[in-house]
Formats: structure tokens, C-alpha cells, sequence
């Protein structure tokens, strides 16, 4: 029975571990599965651990306006609450590594801070003919609220601005989604990873989608600083579309002994991408005070707003320098979303009028300079 047993247990043990060498063995062969490639255009070198440094400037923002008319028995005042949060300038450090076309990336805020408790991460697979990108990043900062009325004359009636004390929150998360048609000629990821070379100068349209959920958040203390009909939004989009991209092969050497020595490529990357958002949700929301200012609950509209067209761009130059790779990088963002439905909003302090007609047009946008320097082992 005693070497049953044992038999039986060193069975499971070699079985499991046999199970777990061919899983890690296909983990392995998606990562550093070579390319099947027209070599005249693209080099693949041999696969390893690499490890960068990398700094960023970044501008983010939300801003929504709320068009509504207040209506009494003898007048009708139009007006429009404007809501936003921008950011200065904000600069970041972080580190990434990277096995294959696997790459994670965190980051956190250096120097003056221009937002509060900022911090980003990213996870990106950056593949020949795919490749899919996570992005997260977080902001507490200052906002701007504004109102103007006017008659229906068009005279001017009122105007006023706040900027409470209290800051507000803005966060992202996106995933973007890639195809490549030409990706035996074209290795999009050249100019942004290490681990591809492009030899010669070549394009190719694409396939794009992307996924972002975006919110600007403000607390019932801020709230009461200022006028506003609706104090949340929250937006939810899914593209898809296409574009060009090219790589611009402006030098390149082919690597000589094991170490490629010297200077071996500088590669331009240009891509546009325009997208239509086809599904493109809005949520709002409206904190409600009792008569002596204390707040007590809240109400939330939802809302599926129509298909709008969008974009999304980057650019990059990479230069490979024997076992060092440096790369800087542009990606700019802009999506809006727009509707005029039965939103619920803040009649407290307008409760002497009827509000109607109200509609609501936002932006969210980013844009992110950044500059790579990696290590490949």
C-alpha cells in the first residue's frame, strides 16, 4: 500500500510539473515567436529580458457644457453651466520592462505637481500584426464651474465663476486594439519597442479599436460652491476604425558580430487613426441638498448618446544603438460625446423656474509626450 502510494504521488508530481513546463513552454513561444517576415524589410533579433527608464509630459482634461432654459409664466432665460478639469503640465519617471512584446510601465509624478496624487500604469502587448495596449492613469486637481444666463433677446443677463477649494478627480482607462495589414513588410511597433527593426521604409492601412471609460468626479462640498445643473459625468465608448501607419527608415546597418556594435537604425513612425464611437454611453449625476444646504442622497440619469466621429493619433522616433534602445513618443486623444435627453438635474437653487431643453456637449482629452531608454540583456 506504502509504495502504491509513493508511486501514485510521484505520478501526480511529474504530470503536474509536465503540465506546468508545457504551459510556461507556450507562454514562452507567444512571446518570443519569431516573425515570418520579408527579411529585406524587417529584422527580428533574438529575443531577451529588456528593461527601460522612461519620463513624460502630460496634458489631460474633461470639459462638459449643459445648455438648459429656465421657464416661468412671463419669461424664458437661456443659460449653460460649463464645467471643467485641465491639468498644467504634468511630468512623470517610471520604469518599464519587457520580455518579447509583452510590456508593463508604471509611473508616478516628479517635480512641481500639477495634479494630485497622479499615477499611471500600462500593459502593453505590441506584437508585428496585433497588438492591444492598457492604459490607466488618475487625477485630483482644481476644476473651473462657470454659469451665464441670457434672455431670450440674447441680452445679457448674468454671469459668474468658482473655483472651489475642493479638487475634483479625473480618471481613464482605455484599451486600444490594433491589426496590420501589411505585417510582413511593416512592423508598426519599430519605433516604440525594442525587439523589431524596420530595414526599409514601408506602410501599411490598419484596423483599429478602442475601449475608454472616462469620469470627472466632484464631491457634494464642491458642489455647493456653484451653480451647476448636473455635478458628475461619467463616460463610456467603444470604437472602431482605421488608418495609416509608416515607418520612415531614415538609417539603418545591418548588426555585425554578437553585440551590434554602433549605431544600426533611426526609424520615424507616423499613424492616424480616425474612429467613429458606435457606442457611446453618458452618466450623469445630481447631488441633492435639504433646505439647509446638508446633503442626503443623489440621481442619476443615463443616457446612450448618438455615434460620433473621433480620433486618435500617434507618432515616435527610435534609434537602436547596440544593445540600447531610445525612443520618443507622441499620442494624442479626443473624444467627444453629446446629448439632449430627460437628464435629471439640480433644481434646488433654480426651484422658482421650470427647467427644460437641457443638453449636454463634452469633451475628454489627452495628449503625452514621452522619451525611452531601454536595456535589452
Amino acid at each position: 500500500m506504502k509504495r502504491l502510494i509513493l508511486i501514485v504521488t510521484l505520478f501526480a508530481a511529474m504530470t503536474v510539473q509536465a503540465q506546468e513546463n508545457t504551459f510556461w513552454k507556450k507562454v514562452d513561444h507567444f512571446l518570443t515567436k519569431q516573425a515570418n517576415v520579408d527579411t529585406t524589410f524587417i529584422y527580428h533579433p533574438r529575443t531577451g529580458l529588456s528593461l527601460g527608464l522612461f519620463s513624460t509630459g502630460q496634458k489631460a482634461g474633461f470639459h462638459v457644457d449643459v445648455g438648459f432654459d429656465l421657464k416661468d409664466d412671463d419669461d424664458t432665460i437661456s443659460g449653460v453651466t460649463k464645467y471643467s478639469l485641465s491639468e498644467n503640465l504634468c511630468t512623470k519617471v517610471g520604469l518599464e520592462v519587457g520580455y518579447g512584446n509583452v510590456i508593463l510601465g508604471y509611473g508616478v509624478e516628479v517635480g512641481h505637481r500639477s495634479a494630485y496624487k497622479k499615477r499611471a500604469l500600462a500593459l502593453n502587448i505590441l506584437g508585428r500584426s496585433w497588438g492591444v495596449r492598457f492604459n490607466y492613469f488618475k487625477i485630483n486637481n482644481s476644476f473651473t464651474s462657470s454659469i451665464e444666463l441670457r434672455t431670450e433677446g440674447n441680452g445679457y443677463y448674468w454671469y459668474d465663476e468658482w473655483n472651489p477649494v475642493e479638487l475634483a478627480q479625473l480618471r481613464s482607462f482605455s484599451i486600444d486594439g490594433y491589426y496590420v495589414f501589411n505585417n510582413k513588410r511593416f512592423a508598426y511597433p519599430a519605433a516604440y519597442k525594442v525587439g523589431l527593426v524596420q530595414r526599409r521604409t514601408a506602410g501599411s492601412w490598419m484596423l483599429a479599436a478602442r475601449y475608454m471609460q472616462g469620469s470627472l468626479y466632484n464631491s457634494p462640498e464642491a458642489a455647493l460652491d456653484s451653480y451647476n445643473l448636473i455635478d458628475c459625468f461619467s463616460t463610456l465608448q467603444a470604437s472602431i476604425g482605421g488608418g495609416y501607419s509608416v515607418n520612415f527608415v531614415l538609417w539603418h546597418k545591418d548588426p555585425t558580430g554578437e553585440r551590434d556594435q554602433g549605431l544600426r537604425n533611426i526609424t520615424l513612425n507616423l499613424t492616424a487613426m480616425p474612429v467613429i464611437t458606435l457606442f457611446n454611453y453618458l452618466k450623469t449625476t445630481v447631488y441633492e441638498f435639504d433646505e439647509e444646504y446638508i446633503y442626503y442622497s443623489e440621481k442619476v440619469s443615463k443616457v446612450l448618446c448618438r455615434p460620433v466621429p473621433n480620433f486618435v493619433g500617434c507618432a515616435a522616433l527610435g534609434f537602436t544603438w547596440n544593445r540600447f534602445f531610445l525612443s520618443t513618443q507622441f499620442s494624442y486623444n479626443r473624444f467627444y460625446f453629446r446629448s439632449r435627453d430627460a437628464f435629471a438635474t439640480n433644481v434646488f437653487d433654480y426651484s422658482e423656474y421650470d427647467v427644460d431643453n437641457v443638453s449636454v456637449n463634452g469633451t475628454f482629452h489627452d495628449w503625452t509626450l514621452k522619451g525611452l531608454l531601454v536595456y535589452k540583456f
